[in-house]
């Protein structure tokens, strides 16, 4: 039954940060773009050169809006695990991270070896989620992702420089709380330190994965 709730809430969760980023990213560039449209109907007869302008900026926000569409798309499904594996999806995610954002990132990931591919998606969203929070919240300058296995075990770290937070605040984080049901439903454990020199978030996981 707890199991049973864990997914419920995972699914909760997920439906939740989809439906803002949906509301917040591509919902709010929809509405631009048609007023960028309804700018150049406005123009096409008084002056057809700007018109045009107006055209070809709105043809290049389009293009923005799908690369929005298919992160969320890759986000709900990362596509390189059914093409060409981790070492993809992690390089994906490296780049997205430090290419556009005013942060720096430090990766050293290695590779989880596992059959059925369920611990590498999970891992891969707790990374993603993780490294989100830091985003969003922190006000970081640095941040460093590592993980390791170890023994039996994957270990995995998120480390910032930022602000930190309050533990008795933990339960108003949406995405700490996805995280930590992540990792119950992978027979894990989560340790959070946190303080004004910066968060740190640990997980360990069996290296099977779900038992």
């Amino acid at each position: 039954m707890e199991e049973k709730k864990g997914i419920l809430y995972l699914q909760e969760t997920e439906r939740r940060r989809i439906s803002e980023e949906l509301h917040d990213t591509t919902v709010q560039e929809l509405v631009y773009l048609s007023q960028q449209l309804e700018l150049a109907f406005l123009y096409m007869d008084k002056d057809p050169v700007q018109a045009r302008l107006e055209v070809l900026s709105s043809r290049k926000y389009v293009k923005h809006i799908i690369d929005g569409i298919r992160d969320i798309i890759y986000d709900l499904h990362p596509i390189s695990f059914d093409d060409i594996g981790w070492e993809a999806s992690m390089a994906r995610l490296y780049d997205s991270l430090a290419y556009n954002n005013d942060i720096n990132v430090s990766f050293d990931i290695e590779n989880p070896d596992n059959d059925d591919g369920v611990t590498a998606v999970s891992l891969y969203r707790i990374i993603c989620e993780a490294c989100r929070n830091v985003l969003n919240h922190s006000q970081a300058e640095n941040m460093w992702v590592s993980m390791k296995t170890e023994g039996d075990s994957i270990r995995l770290r998120i480390k910032d420089d930022g602000i930190g937070f309050r533990q008795t605040d933990m339960e108003k984080h949406f995405g700490l709380q996805f995280i930590r049901e992540k990792v119950l439903l992978l027979s894990g454990r989560m340790d959070i330190e946190t303080g004004c020199g910066g968060t740190e978030l640990l997980i360990e996981v069996p290296e099977g994965g779900m038992r």
